[in-house]
């Protein structure tokens, strides 16, 4: 006998035990019901396990108290192809205000690539992350989800396209970078939780974050600065900290209302100058970000004449160390200056595990070379005693175990930078 007529047998029999009647159309969907569970349980799908970032965390006790709305700026009207109007590059902030104010100025969180404002909650293991931090130190906060992201709606009719981080690709530069050593510094990563793969709750709880971004860095480095300036227009004077890509943004915002930038914390910013070193090249010829740092004209000084560009000179950096990048795209001197940012303080802060410790050195190179005030904290630097002690962080610091340390490090800086102290 078939396991089929076993199964259909076995439902009869079933049917009339007791005072039960067999009726063939309620036991037919019954039946139905029974194989269709049969078969997805077959299914090729189910051969990986779900995901297992729902798994139970105990309630946080340390959080602080935080008055929270939203807003939306940016963003204009465009009509369609189909003669339809569309509200479109508009960008969500969220705005965090702690029961006390006790700092002068308010910070803007600007998240990465692949990532939103959530990066700044709570972290993927379930503790406080550096809201909870800076909030709990008397600041005002906004955190905004970046155009064309999360909660900033990209618009299908742009004629961008959307991208995504593969798993494969987040462990191998995010989370458990010492399996791979891509980089000298990779080893020496310790700080994530967990073991940073696949199958691994805290893994699984970031990786299920990550949302596809638009790819077009000219695109979204336009939209993003039209945003910030009308978000520092709306809430006044700001220190801006960001991270990776999202290190793109404050160069552009305060190129376009300098005035409103009080200081600027890049947390390995997007680098290093004109081109990509770690990874493979973005373009045909191995350039990209054609004015430096960004994809976008800066205000430079002297100004480009009609059909000027920036000159770029391969140079030895003389103050790399022995696993930091030995020469460095810079400009050909004499270098022309960033006009708009040369009176504000940077900070550039890079982790001990991170690829950005082989090339930030370039980045924080070129801003020093056309004129602005910029310090590189190297986490893990013995020679900084501030951040001697710091270990084996990579470029997802803000999340790792030892974050809170990091935040008290980089709070300092912008009290001392905004004159607090």
């Amino acid at each position: 006998m078939s396991w089929w007529s076993r199964f259909v047998r076995g439902m009869h029999n079933s049917s009339v035990t007791g005072n039960f009647e067999f009726r063939p159309h309620v036991t037919m969907h019954y039946l139905s019901f029974r194989l269709v569970s049969f078969l997805i349980y077959l299914a090729p799908w189910n051969v990986l396990s779900a995901p297992t970032y729902q798994y139970r965390r105990e309630p946080q006790t340390n959080e602080v108290f935080a008055s929270r709305d939203y807003f939306y700026v940016g963003g204009e009207y465009v009509t369609t192809s189909t003669n339809n109007t569309l509200f479109v590059n508009q960008m969500y902030v969220e705005h965090l205000l702690p029961s006390l104010i006790e700092q002068p100025y308010p910070i803007v969180f600007i998240h990465g690539q692949s990532m939103t404002g959530t990066n700044w909650l709570n972290k993927p293991d379930g503790s406080p992350g550096w809201a909870t931090y800076f909030l709990s130190h008397g600041y005002e906060i906004y955190i905004l989800d970046q155009p064309a992201r999360g909660r900033s709606a990209w618009n299908p009719s742009g004629n961008t396209t959307l991208a995504t981080y593969t798993a494969e690709r987040t462990m191998q530069r995010f989370t458990a970078t010492e399996r791979y050593n891509l980089w000298p510094q990779a080893a020496l990563h310790t700080q994530w939780p967990g073991n940073g793969s696949i199958g691994d709750p805290i893994f699984d709880a970031f990786y299920a974050s990550t949302v596809q971004f638009q790819s077009d860095t000219v695109v979204q480095e336009i939209n993003t600065q039209k945003a910030g300036a009308a978000l520092l227009n709306r809430i006044g004077p700001a220190v801006l900290l960001s991270h990776s890509q999202g290190g793109l943004m404050p160069w552009v915002i305060a190129d376009k209302v300098p005035e409103l930038v009080k200081a600027i914390v890049a947390i390995e910013p997007t680098g290093p100058p004109f081109q990509d070193v770690v990874f493979p090249p973005t373009t045909p010829e191995g350039f990209t970000r054609h004015y430096g740092i960004t994809d976008i004209p800066l205000q430079y000084e002297p100004e480009f004449e009609i059909g000027e560009v920036l000159e770029k000179i391969l140079v030895t950096n003389q103050k790399a160390g022995h696993d930091e990048l030995k020469e460095c795209w810079l400009q050909r001197e004499p270098a022309r200056q960033l006009k708009n940012l040369k009176g504000i303080k940077v900070l550039v802060e890079s982790a001990e595990a991170s690829f950005h410790r082989v090339y930030d050195g370039c980045t924080v190179e070129y801003l020093r070379q056309a004129g602005v005030e910029v310090q590189w904290m190297k986490l893990g630097d013995e020679t900084d005693h501030q951040v001697a002690e710091i270990h084996g962080n990579g470029h997802m610091q803000f999340m790792e175990k030892n974050s809170d340390i990091i935040a008290g490090v980089l709070d300092d800086w912008i009290r001392e930078a905004v004159g607090d102290y």
